[in-house]
């Protein structure tokens, strides 16, 4: 309603009546808001008093009481339970207080805007009626506000100490890092509000001087245009002998002088302030551009570790796909393993499985032994091109008759060579034991031309170093062993009723002895080089056939150059005893290290970073007197 009025009113004492009116108003609001917000504050006042004396009987407790681990224990746990209740006492009263200066200063910049708006009605000589009161609402806008300011500086300066100590209480972990970052740009974040709240109180405390400045020159030109009215005296000097004159011209110029001096002071101090806001206005432009040299420095490194490591990225991914193929043939072949197993656990027969190869392999030399068998065999041939053309089936049993007949006189004729001693058929090739039929007699095979002799082997590779007697002779019985076994066999299964294919002239069991004795070496020598000496030695030693000898202990003549006090192996022959070294020394040695761990060093670096930006030589300036102001 107070605010309505000034629309309509016209002259200036009107004007100063509803000042008088509005000053009453508003001394009555600031009371009543600081009786709610006293009444607010209250419970947290008491909890923070509460707070501070059981946390002072909790120390004196401990310090005198003579308790147990677990009292101590317990009454530690209460010690930090009422400190972090005082801590929250504390936070929910300043920012009681940042809410009670900001009704009071918006009351009073919402008083002073109104009467600077009154101004624009009036003249100069008309105003200077309300000049005073002009002056003392802007001195109380200005004080409000720094109050304000210096409330919220208090809550940021909180804030800051808690995320400190939050990076300095970090453990490692997967996001560690990460979470320092994020806290490092909180930081950062109140860091710039800081400078802009401290900016303003240095622009309130400029506000206030300038207020006293522009007061002061106003008293001073009001006392230098006063006019004094004077007794009529015949000269000046009879009035300057006048005591009382004399005594109010002195005190008029040392009040003049006062004020001047005051004014110097005034000025020096807005001086410091003007330094002050330049101070941190660079503080505040340094802080900026560290922060954007770190996000341009983080993003370059990532650019960077992208541009180095896509050569290695793909090779991991090219590792990767690798080791899914294998594990993924490995998983097959152990599924392909599985199905056999269960096969063979389901059929317990003799099952051959033959690869494509081998059974090409097979037909080859199926082939190759019928047709041998033909030309061998002269006879036969008419019957066979008489197959070739009837083709019926009674004659084609007829013919192979006496290719029968031909295998048994065969039989017989090999059991009557006689085989030398070390008579060998293993080596032999592979034949078809089968009797043959009419569908294996077909014309492609039969053919009248002589097949011509077999081809020489191959030349052996160049003769291996010659082994001793004993691991030749080994060799030799070995190989005789197995032939002699592998012809008992053969014999087994001739003397079964299954003819061979064709016959055999002693010229090639002899050719085949000796590649098998080639072979029987080759594979001896082969084994021998496989195995290492220490198998070899172990071998004779359970043969028994070597027999260890003892090395006798030899002793290194010392360097020419060397002395013993340097050696430190002569020492302890000699019998010195080393020094015992204490755990608590070797645990101090290993805290002296410096810190390899990457979350400390960049807690540190953090923490750098954080006292670079934060105006700390604030405190080493002098502080501003403000006890006028307070006043």
């Amino acid at each position: 309603q107070l605010l309505e009025k000034h629309k309509n009113t016209e002259s200036m004492v009107e004007l100063l009546e509803l000042y008088q009116m509005e000053d009453e108003a508003y001394s009555s609001l600031a009371e009543a808001t600081t009786e709610l917000y006293q009444y607010l504050l209250q419970p947290f006042r008491d909890m923070r008093e509460l707070a501070m004396l059981r946390r002072q009987q909790i120390k004196i407790s401990i310090e005198n009481d003579y308790l147990g681990p677990r009292r101590i224990e317990s009454l530690q746990k209460e010690d930090a339970d009422w400190q972090r209740k005082a801590h929250m006492a504390v936070l929910s009263i300043q920012d009681l207080t940042v809410k009670y200066f900001e009704i009071t200063a918006k009351t009073q910049k919402a008083v002073y805007d109104r009467m600077r708006a009154d101004q624009k009605k009036f003249g100069k000589a008309a105003w200077a009626a309300a000049v005073e009161r002009m002056e003392k609402l802007q001195y109380a806008v200005s004080k409000e506000t720094l109050q304000l300011m210096r409330a919220k500086e208090i809550c940021l300066e909180q804030k800051k100490h808690a995320l400190k100590e939050e990076m300095q209480s970090l453990k490692g972990g997967t996001e560690a890092i990460a979470h320092l970052d994020q806290l490092e740009a909180d930081y950062y974040d109140l860091q710039l509000q800081l400078y802009e709240v401290q900016f303003e109180i240095l622009k309130c405390e400029e506000l206030l001087l300038t207020a006293q400045l522009e007061s002061i020159r106003r008293l001073m030109s009001e006392k230098r245009d006063e006019v004094v009215y004077y007794d009529t005296y015949e000269s000046m000097e009879a009035m300057l002998e006048k005591e009382d004159v004399a005594t109010a011209i002195h005190l008029q110029k040392e009040e003049l002088q006062k004020l001047q001096q005051k004014i110097r002071q005034l000025e020096a101090r807005r001086g410091r302030i003007s330094a002050k806001k330049a101070y941190l206005r660079n503080k505040k432009e340094i802080c900026i551009a560290k922060h954007n040299e770190k996000i341009q420095h983080r993003h370059q490194s990532e650019e960077e570790y992208k541009m180095h490591h896509t050569v290695q990225l793909k090779r991991d991914q090219l590792q990767d796909e690798e080791e899914r193929k294998s594990s993924w043939v490995s998983q097959e072949r152990q599924k392909t393993l599985d199905r056999l197993r269960t096969f063979k656990q389901r059929y317990p027969g003799q099952v051959i499985l033959k690869s494509t190869r081998l059974r090409m392999a097979h037909a080859r030399r199926k082939c190759a032994a019928s047709s041998v068998s033909c030309v061998d065999q002269p006879q036969s041939l008419p019957a066979t091109i008489k197959i070739q053309e009837k083709g019926e089936e009674v004659e084609l049993e007829n013919a192979v008759q006496p290719l029968q007949v031909q295998e048994s006189t065969s039989l017989e004729q090999l059991q009557d060579i006689t085989l030398p001693p070390n008579g060998v058929t293993s080596e032999l090739p592979h034949v078809s034991t089968s009797p043959l039929t009419s569908t294996e007699l077909q014309p492609e095979i039969v053919t009248l031309v002589p097949l011509p002799p077999p081809l020489p082997p191959p030349p052996p590779p160049p003769p291996p170093p010659l082994p001793s007697k004993e691991d030749a002779t080994k060799s030799l019985e070995k190989s005789d062993s197995f032939v002699k076994r592998q012809s008992e066999e053969k014999g087994v299964q001739h003397s079964s009723g299954v003819p061979p294919a064709h016959l055999f002239d002693s010229s090639q069991l002899v050719s085949a002895k000796k590649k098998l004795k080639k072979t029987g070496d080759l594979e001896g020598l082969q084994r021998r080089r496989v195995s290492s000496p220490m198998d070899e030695v172990l071998a004779s030693l359970k043969r028994g056939s070597f027999h260890l000898r003892k090395v006798e202990q030899r002793s290194l003549p010392p360097f020419p150059d060397e002395d013993d006090s340097n050696n430190i192996l002569a020492q302890i022959r000699k019998g010195v005893k080393l020094k015992k070294v204490q755990k608590d020394v070797l645990r101090e040695s290993f805290t002296i290290l410096p810190d390899t761990d990457p979350l400390t060093r960049s807690i540190h670096e953090a923490l750098r970073r954080i006292k670079e930006a934060s105006p700390e030589s604030e405190d080493e300036e002098e502080s501003l007197p403000c006890t006028d102001w307070e006043n």
